[in-house]
C-alpha cells in the first residue's frame, strides 16, 4: 500500500512540476490570432487559385464548343459553383443532341 502511495505522490509532483513548464510554452493570445489570421489568408488563396483554374477550365470548354469563352470566364470568376452546374446541363444536352 505504502508503494501505492508513494507513486502516486511522485506522479503529483511530477504532474504539478510539467504544469507550469506548460502553460509557459502556449502562445500568447496575440501570436494565436496571428496564426489564425495567417491561416485564413492562406485558405482564401488556394479558394482563389481553384476558382481562377475553373474559369480557365470552362474558357477552354466554351472555346471548344463554339461558345465566347470570355464570357463564361467571367461568369465562371463571379459565381463560380452555379456556372459549374449550368455547364454541366448544357454539356450534358450537347451530348444528347450529338453535337462536340
Amino acid at each position: 500500500m505504502k508503494t501505492f502511495q508513494l507513486f502516486f505522490l511522485l506522479l503529483l509532483l511530477a504532474l504539478s512540476a510539467a504544469l507550469p513548464a506548460r502553460a509557459l510554452a502556449q502562445p500568447d493570445l496575440e501570436e494565436r490570432v496571428s496564426n489564425l489570421e495567417h491561416r485564413v489568408s492562406s485558405d482564401q488563396e488556394d479558394v482563389g487559385v481553384a476558382v481562377l483554374f475553373c474559369a480557365t477550365f470552362l474558357a477552354l470548354w466554351a472555346q471548344n464548343t463554339g461558345r465566347n469563352a470570355w464570357l463564361w470566364f467571367f461568369l465562371d470568376l463571379f459565381f463560380s459553383v452555379i456556372v459549374v452546374f449550368v455547364m454541366l446541363y448544357k454539356n450534358s444536352n450537347d451530348k444528347k443532341a450529338g453535337r462536340k
